[in-house]
């Protein structure tokens, strides 16, 4: 799941579209709204590892390019 904010909404639409983004992409209007208060993101890109019912598992993930992370996520898949 990616949220977005500092752009208009118009622009974010043709981005997901032109580079045919996989995935749950949410717009955040303004300062980024409750998720960001809720889940305390104070920078961007920031990626955060949520469980089923949206817990944070951790809220300072590696980045998806990160070679590290598949064996993290493996790790918690056990």
């Amino acid at each position: 799941m990616s949220v977005y904010q500092n752009d208009t909404k118009e622009r974010w639409q043709k981005m997901v579209k032109t580079k045919e983004l996989k995935g749950l992409h949410l717009y955040a209007e303004g300062d980024g709204g409750q998720f960001y208060k809720d889940y305390q993101v104070d920078g961007i890109p920031r990626y955060i590892l949520l469980d089923a019912e949206g817990k944070i598992i951790d809220s300072d993930a590696k980045r998806p390019s990160n070679p590290l992370l598949k064996a993290e996520l493996a790790e918690l898949l056990k």
